[in-house]
């Protein structure tokens, strides 16, 4: 607790040093579609520290969030709206989250206001199936792996609590998106039938599997479509990956009706010795994808300055020894034919001293 209770108070200082004092901005329209997405994740973690506090504050640290990003040339907010089966918004559908409990304010409703009063674009970000460490108060659809608690995809009562979710952001909050990420299936989990799935006797597990994804991925489309929205995911790194958590992105990508964008988590760099960043970079592009489904990436600003990349081999130490390394990102995703823009992973990292050599370097593009 002392540990969780110190980083809780180092986000309150960053969040209050981000970004100069300035007088509240002169309201504007909603945003545009922008032509270069240039996002940021504004994650669970952040707004556990901008939520602590009166509306007063509440409401200056989401001020202070969207000037940095203007500060910084970001252009779309991506809002952890629902991290683990919770709600960081008022929702008749989810139980509040912990941090939103006593807080006289809709922080979803004035995010969105703020960002929008600099023309920024704001899309709720919805983890779909995770629901925690913790046991949920109604487990139906509902099961447990390696001590996480995920809905279960092959249900219909957690397809329609899923849905339902979607649909009550979409109706009461003027978002410019829903905006999956990369939790579908847990990893792991075994090819053959688990206790808590009934796989039609003869079907082919994985395929199956896929089916249940693809027909919720399909169904949110739809929901957002109606409402005039986007509808995007950002899936692992490699389609790889993404086809052993039967997350479909070769269908999503080339067959409309399941999303708008695809934005794969591209966390690597160039001297990544077994997953370099361009030729990731060159497989997802290389992948058959729809005149309609638009393709980002999703880029590591957590790991500028990194001492040592756990899992990068002979690239270990390319974000201690480089600074330019997500300008050098952008710049090739430029080159890359289809690719239209690029999201931050995380917030927070845009205001931290160990990022700033490459923020500068990446401004500069921006």
């Amino acid at each position: 607790m002392k540990k969780r209770r110190l980083s809780l108070l180092l986000s309150l200082f960053l969040l209050a040093g981000c970004a100069p004092e300035t007088p509240a901005p002169t309201p504007l329209p909603t945003p545009a579609v922008v032509t270069e997405m240039r996002g940021v994740w504004l994650s669970y973690l952040e707004l556990d520290a901008i939520l602590q506090g009166d509306a007063a504050t509440v409401r200056d640290r989401l001020d202070r969030v969207m000037d940095t990003c203007v500060a910084q040339g970001i252009n779309t907010v991506f809002y952890h709206a629902r991290a683990h089966g919770d709600a960081y918004y008022p929702s008749a559908v989810y139980p509040a989250a912990d941090a939103l409990v006593g807080v006289a304010l809709d922080p979803l409703a004035y995010a969105i206001e703020a960002a929008h009063r600099r023309e920024i674009a704001l899309h709720a970000w919805v983890n779909p199936y995770r629901l925690g460490n913790a046991p949920p108060a109604d487990t139906t659809g509902a099961f447990v792996h390696e001590a996480v608690w995920y809905h279960d995809p092959s249900s219909e009562h957690a397809r329609q609590l899923v849905l339902a979710g979607v649909r009550e952001l979409l109706e009461r909050y003027p978002v410019d998106g829903i905006h999956f990420d990369d939790y579908f299936y847990p990893s792991g989990l075994g090819a053959t039938p688990q206790p808590f799935e009934t796989v039609p006797e003869g079907s082919d597990v994985a395929v199956w599997r896929t089916q249940q994804v693809n027909g919720l991925v399909s169904a949110v489309w739809g929901l957002c479509r109606r409402e005039g929205r986007v509808f995007g995911i950002s899936p692992p790194g490699t389609a790889a990956q993404c086809r052993a958590v039967y997350a479909d992105v070769d269908t999503w990508l080339r067959t409309p009706g399941y999303v708008d964008y695809l934005c794969p988590q591209l966390y690597t760099g160039f001297d990544h010795s077994t997953a370099p960043f361009d030729a990731l970079l060159a497989q997802w592009g290389a992948l058959p994808r729809h005149r309609e489904v638009t393709l980002y990436v999703g880029l590591a600003l957590y790991k500028a300055g990194l001492a040592n990349d756990p899992y990068a081999g002979a690239g270990a130490g390319e974000w201690a020894a480089s600074h330019d390394i997500l300008a050098r990102q952008v710049i090739a995703l430029r080159q890359q034919e289809g690719v239209a823009g690029f999201v931050l992973f995380r917030y927070d990292y845009l205001c931290r001293e160990e990022t700033a050599r490459e923020r500068e370097a990446l401004q500069a593009l921006m």
